[in-house]
């Protein structure tokens, strides 16, 4: 990133609530438009790639999309090059991933599009390792903010309120900001200060499929004779169980002793929970539509017990429609949204909530000096909204199959129709790589959805329905898409 946008004072401070993926990502960006920002965080952040007890979601597969990397990138400099130096692997969308539907597998292709895999841990560390030497950066581990603090008409933020979690008597300590972010998660207290302020707290809206994970990670010896990555997806409404098997780098780095891991992680929806005792974990895999995740559980040495997550519901709270905002105070990531983790967006989608940010920021600062902040709070909710907007359409329309969901949702007809052209794209590309690939894009969010609904790729899903299913066509049937009825 350019520093064309440094702080247009000497005294400008931003507080971001949260030093998760979102929040250390908010940081770096404020750190361009304020001169001082202070990342407040509850855990101990880690000197070397680890897991998190306030980041349980990290322990399960994860995947970084491309658009997010290229974000990510343009944020931190070199961060690509740190994670293939410490092991990352970048793996080809249709060589190097085992896709299978229904226990069939995709035909392999060579996709233009090479995401990377590692783990959620030295994703975090590679981030704070950057943003740690930023001069303009101060981060208060192992801290609470407690409250927020207002003006006296509580019309703006004016800081926080916070303690120090290591110290049972420890006193209370204010930090004044002229911007507050909270990027603090599932649990965000964002809602209930706003409350106590006189403020509307945002309507609140949650499609839970009740979906359930439990991983185990094991020592990595060698890959599949044709695969590097195995993913068999759970498809609504009648096959809740899948799982996938993803390549992670060595716990501490290319020159650890305890070499390369396999993540596995076994997915259940529905309220069809993975189990996460051994023989329990291991019966799960073996039900799977497809053998390879049991075969290599069944032969590879486990360097850890299952572990299990099961808040995996849709939340979204509605930031954008509040009647009146309390000037200074934002919130991103999943203070915000949290989407079905089955569905890979998180990382990605935060990514592009910071880039929201950032163009808000830029677009305030031709305005006005940033030592006020007046309008940044509504215009950055409403922008936040619709990057959210497709991320949160896909990953609901989905659930919402589910029979656990299905009863208390009704959908419309075009909510149907496209439900029902998606399941015929996923069947399509399965065999036909232009699909694929198509796809790809969509999901690595380097194009937009209605990509799959050109011309080109219309008449192949239809092309390949018809070729499934020949007796459900007329001889005469043209492109008003009969493959989309019932």
């Amino acid at each position: 990133m350019n520093n064309d946008n440094q702080a247009t004072t000497s005294s400008t401070h931003a507080v971001v609530i949260g030093g998760s993926v979102a929040g250390l990502m908010t940081a770096r960006v404020l750190a361009d438009f304020f001169s001082t920002v202070t990342v407040i965080e509850r855990d101990i952040l880690p000197d070397k790639p680890a897991f998190r007890r306030g980041a349980p979601q990290a322990r399960h597969g994860h995947a970084l999309l491309v658009r997010g990397q290229q974000v990510m990138e343009d944020l931190f400099p070199g961060l690509t090059e740190f994670l293939l130096e410490n092991g990352t692997l970048e793996l080809n969308m249709g060589n190097d991933i085992a896709f299978h539907m229904n226990g069939k597998r995709m035909q392999p292709f060579r996709s233009t599009i090479n995401p990377i895999a590692c783990s959620r841990a030295l994703m975090e560390y590679g981030l704070y390792n950057q943003l740690r030497k930023n001069p303009r950066v101060q981060i208060r581990q192992q801290c609470a903010v407690e409250k927020i603090l207002t003006n006296s008409e509580r019309t703006r933020v004016m800081g926080v309120q916070f303690r120090d979690r290591g110290q049972s008597n420890a006193t209370r300590e204010q930090l004044r900001a002229d911007l507050v972010v909270d990027a603090s998660g599932r649990g965000s207290d964002m809602p209930k200060w706003l409350e106590e302020h006189g403020y509307t707290p945002p309507n609140e809206i949650t499609v839970d499929a009740k979906g359930g994970y439990a991983s185990r990670i094991y020592r990595r010896r060698s890959f599949g004779p044709d695969w590097k990555m195995i993913y068999s997806m759970a498809e609504a409404p009648h096959q809740p169980r899948g799982g996938l098997i993803v390549p992670l780098e060595a716990a501490g780095g290319e020159n650890s002793q305890d070499g390369d891991r396999w993540m596995v992680s076994l997915i259940g929806m529905n309220g069809d929970h993975p189990p996460t005792d051994e023989a329990g974990f291991n019966q799960f895999a073996r039900s799977l539509p497809i053998s390879e995740i049991y075969d290599l559980i069944c032969n590879a040495e486990p360097l850890g017990e299952p572990y299990g997550f099961q808040r995996a519901s849709n939340r979204l709270r509605e930031y954008d429609k509040l009647p009146r905002y309390l000037e200074g105070l934002l919130a991103i990531g999943d203070s915000v949204y949290a989407l079905n983790p089955v569905y890979g967006q998180g990382m990605t989608v935060a990514a592009l909530g910071v880039k929201a940010l950032q163009e808000v920021l830029q677009t305030h600062q031709k305005r006005h000096e940033l030592s006020s902040v007046r309008g940044v709070a509504q215009e950055f909710q409403k922008k936040l909204a619709r990057v959210i907007a497709g991320p949160w359409q896909l990953a609901t329309g989905q659930d919402t199959r589910w029979p656990i969901v299905a009863a208390e949702h009704n959908p419309s007809f075009m909510d149907k129709l496209m439900q029902r052209y998606f399941d015929n794209v996923i069947q399509t590309l399965v065999d036909d790589p232009v699909v694929a690939e198509s796809f790809f894009h969509v999901q690595n969010m380097l194009k937009e959805p209605t990509t799959l609904f050109h011309l080109k790729i219309m008449w192949r899903v239809w092309q390949h329905r018809r070729q499934q299913e020949p007796d459900q066509y007329e001889p005469s049937v043209n492109l008003n898409f009969p493959a989309l009825s019932d």
